[in-house]
């Protein structure tokens, strides 16, 4: 069978590779660095998604035990300094750990490539315009948050800033969500395998007094981090149309191809999901843009609320927020059915009944 390019080795990357591997195909897998696991300067990181493992792994073919995938424990939601705190499983959320290190989902993704027979260059950017209209059709492209490719490709982007922190953290798997007004987003912290992660960030470079008050708030909690560091990333949410599975003969996946949740930028769920889609559409593309069509269906009307929400002035976005959580706390039987609607806004997610048949 023909040999199948996929340029990125993130965890979209990774999946599409085992899969067309499997298939039968010669795989090359092309990385810029010099190893899988990402950014070596933020990483390890721990991300948190809504995920249902089992139904997940058998979609993309791939079991995700821990230390991979961790149910995560606890949830805590600061709301412009009213705490709510939730069991983790109430929105189906797990941790992940991505990185370098033995116990991250990179890391046992790459073992299994390397048992199914794929091969790897690393050391290889070909993210340029140039670089990718090179490689051949049906490549497979999964560069990640990265913005070469996505002006390369032509795909819409947003810049984000803010600054970053990594330390030791022992305990349950926990995440954090920090409302305030000094972002339009949030600030995020979690931890996993003896790490902890946090970020603050937003469209508008965040000041570092912002930066300060959400290491104070997480001193609270027992995170201590000793050093921050700034970073500018990119996020796939500039558009109600950004979900898409093809750019010119290329195949895309993961970030690139627009499977973030508008909302909470929730984007480990739709990059494993958007793997195996890609490497479908290797074989029959008509059948693997039904699927990819299914899975982001409720992408627009999440993108559609995050706009009205971005609008709303912190006084009244403060309230709004403090209802919303607070019916969530008190009153979560009754409120739980729309709460599993809401999280079909992440690619995929509750979407997985159907498999493979679009």
């Amino acid at each position: 069978m023909a040999e199948v390019i996929v340029v990125g080795a993130g965890l979209a990357g990774l999946v599409a590779a085992i899969n067309c591997a499997r298939s039968g195909h010669r795989v090359r897998v092309l990385e810029k660095r010099e190893s899988v696991g990402g950014d070596p300067s933020i990483r390890p990181t721990i991300d948190v998604t809504p995920m249902e493992p089992e139904k997940l792994g058998r979609f993309i073919g791939v079991e995700l035990p821990p230390p991979y995938v961790v149910p995560t424990e606890e949830f805590v939601v600061d709301v412009y300094g009213r705490k709510f705190v939730f069991p983790g499983g109430y929105f189906h959320l797990h941790s992940v750990e991505r990185g370098r290190r033995s116990t991250s989902l990179d890391a046992y993704l790459y073992g299994l490539a390397r048992e199914a027979g794929v091969e790897f260059e690393f050391g290889a950017d070909v993210g340029s315009g140039e670089g990718l209209a090179r490689l051949p059709a049906n490549t497979i492209v999964a560069t990640g948050l990265e913005a070469e490719p996505f002006l390369a490709l032509g795909r819409p982007f947003l810049d984000v800033f803010g600054f970053v922190a990594v330390a030791d953290h022992q305990g349950p798997p926990r995440i954090l969500g920090y409302f305030d007004r000094h972002t339009s987003y949030y600030h995020y912290c979690a931890n996993l395998n003896g790490t902890a992660f946090a970020l603050a960030f937003d469209r508008r470079p965040v000041p570092e007094s912002a930066c300060r008050q959400w290491a104070e708030r997480l001193e609270e909690e027992g995170f201590r981090f000793r050093e921050w560091r700034a970073h500018k990333g990119v996020v796939a949410t500039a558009r109600l149309t950004a979900p898409a599975l093809f750019a010119g003969d290329k195949i895309l996946a993961g970030t690139l191809a627009g499977v973030q949740d508008p909302l909470f930028l929730f984007g480990v769920h739709g990059s494993l999901a958007s793997g195996k889609i890609a490497a479908m559409a290797v074989e029959d593309k008509e059948r693997a843009w039904r699927v990819f069509r299914r899975f982001t269906s409720a992408y627009p009307y999440m993108w559609l609320y995050k706009k009205a929400f971005d609008l709303q002035p912190h006084p009244l976005r403060r309230p709004a927020l403090s209802l919303a959580f607070g019916c969530l706390s008190r009153f979560p039987a009754l409120f739980h059915p729309l709460l599993d609607q809401a999280l079909r806004s992440v690619p995929g997610f509750g979407k997985l009944e159907r498999g493979e048949e679009g």
